[in-house]
């Protein structure tokens, strides 16, 4: 999608409809396989993969005490497609022209600043992560439960001192809140007929399963 308002409103609903339950989850994932390049816009399996034990353990656990895990399971793999989706697809300056379209130049301004500044931040961490793991590579360090906590510290103070470094550069440029900015969308022919198509399954997806049947029939 090439405008990031329709863009954004997609992943916000296909979201929410993937979160409600596993209809929704599935409906989200026939959207994501029909308006997306699928495989080809996520990122390197290295950066995803880590997740996916994470979705797994916190399914298992939710099953061991009667939960619905793998119905679990399934709904946060669906988010994380479209989450990777969205991730990859978004440009610098997406969400701040975005922000500012919506909520104008002051508070519209700050907020996509802010949402600017952690989408950098995210791009950095990948960086900074695949630096790690070819320096344990080279040094012949395998990556086990040992060095994730050493690992996240490290790179939970880097991102910190990253954050406090940019915070430091705005002040010395004499910025104090809000800014002005023009944001211009371009639009594709697919991009309108996606964000109502995921508008509707959101609403199905808030309703019973024979409520859905009886719609579509």
């Amino acid at each position: 999608m090439q405008d990031p308002r329709l863009r954004l409103l997609a992943v916000a609903v296909l979201s929410f409809a993937a979160f409600a339950s596993t209809v929704g989850a599935a409906a989200a994932l026939v959207w994501w396989l029909i308006f997306t390049p699928r495989t080809k816009s996520l990122p390197r399996p290295g950066v995803l993969l880590p997740l996916a034990p994470m979705i797994a353990a916190t399914a298992l656990v939710s099953a061991w005490g009667g939960g619905a895990g793998l119905s679990y399971f399934f709904r946060m793999t669906v988010i994380l497609l479209i989450a990777a989706w969205a991730y990859a697809e978004t440009e610098d300056g997406d969400v701040l022209a975005v922000a500012v379209w919506a909520l104008g130049n002051r508070i519209g301004f700050e907020v996509g600043l802010v949402a600017e500044m952690g989408i950098s931040g995210l791009s950095v961490l990948r960086r900074e992560l695949e630096q790690v793991r070819t320096a344990m590579a080279l040094k012949g360090i395998r990556p086990g439960v040992r060095s994730i906590v050493p690992l996240a510290v490290t790179l939970i103070v880097t991102e910190l001192r990253r954050a406090d470094e940019v915070a430091r550069l705005l002040v010395v440029r004499g910025y104090t809140i809000g800014g002005k900015i023009c944001p211009r969308f371009r639009t594709d022919p697919r991009d309108v007929p996606a964000a109502i198509i995921a508008l509707i399954l959101a609403l199905l997806s808030t309703l019973p399963l024979r409520d859905v049947f009886i719609l579509v029939g």
